[in-house]
């Protein structure tokens, strides 16, 4: 049974898209058959992420009637599927992101995972990805701003009726300023399913059009992408979250 779930925010800025890609990569690395899509239809960034090159049929020509959503759908040489949005500013002409729901019933079947991109913040895109979907993965960063943001998103989700998978804390820096997880489970009322650490490797990453998982599959950061995918597939998987030493960052500079 194909499970969908909405990656989603409340605020731009909190690193969801790479959550979604990476995620997607990894579940593909399980052996789950699993599609990402870019529901972001003003300011698609997943084709971009995942380093797949402009195709001629996008989400918005399945939203406009223009195409099948099998005719959007592009196998990644890892095997993940993608499906893009366009780019251009005419692309958002005769747009109805209501029409979110019936192109992910067409999708159901087939995959295991069907890992929608939402858009940013909470207008009609976001909301119609939360409402499409079964399950909901939110993605905050560890300050007020974007905690306050998730919990209108998770307010949304709950009104909606779609169940709340689970919280990844993301971009954190360590800082004192931060609020800790259990501050955000505490605010937020759902528990925090990864840290994942803001870190040069997944900068590094999306300039090679890479979700980190393949750029470096055995680096801890990819290790905890792992894990919250492990957790969704019902995978047991020990990640490895310990730090490199003095000694293999140093070797890491020569590769």
């Amino acid at each position: 049974m194909t499970r969908l779930i909405c990656v989603t925010s409340g605020k731009g800025g909190v690193g969801k898209t790479t959550v979604t890609s990476n995620l997607g990569a990894a579940l593909t690395n399980f052996g789950a058959d699993t599609v990402v899509l870019d529901a972001n239809l003003t300011n698609p960034n997943l084709g971009f992420h995942i380093g797949i090159p402009l195709y001629p049929k996008t989400l918005h020509d399945v939203l406009k009637g223009d195409a099948h959503i099998t005719e959007a759908m592009y196998i990644h040489d890892s095997g993940l599927r993608v499906v893009p949005a366009g780019l251009s500013v005419e692309d958002l002409e005769d747009t109805d992101p209501a029409n979110l729901s019936d192109v992910l019933l067409d999708a159901v079947g087939e995959p295991d995972f069907v890992l929608v991109d939402s858009a940013a913040g909470l207008g009609n895109e976001s909301i119609n990805a939360i409402e499409a979907s079964d399950e909901v993965l939110v993605v905050t960063n560890p300050n007020l701003p974007a905690v306050t943001d998730a919990l209108k998103t998770v307010n949304i989700a709950e009104e909606a009726g779609t169940e709340i998978r689970g919280v990844v804390l993301n971009m954190v820096k360590g800082h004192d300023s931060e609020l800790d997880t259990e501050e955000v489970e505490s605010m937020i009322g759902h528990p925090v399913m990864m840290e994942i650490p803001h870190h040069e490797k997944v900068e590094e990453a999306l300039s090679l059009k890479k979700p980190v998982v393949h750029h470096e599959p055995d680096h801890h950061v990819s290790e905890r992408f792992k894990a919250v995918a492990g957790d969704l597939a019902g995978v047991d998987y020990e990640p490895n979250l310990a730090e490199p030493g003095l000694f293999t960052r140093l070797m890491g500079r020569f590769r």
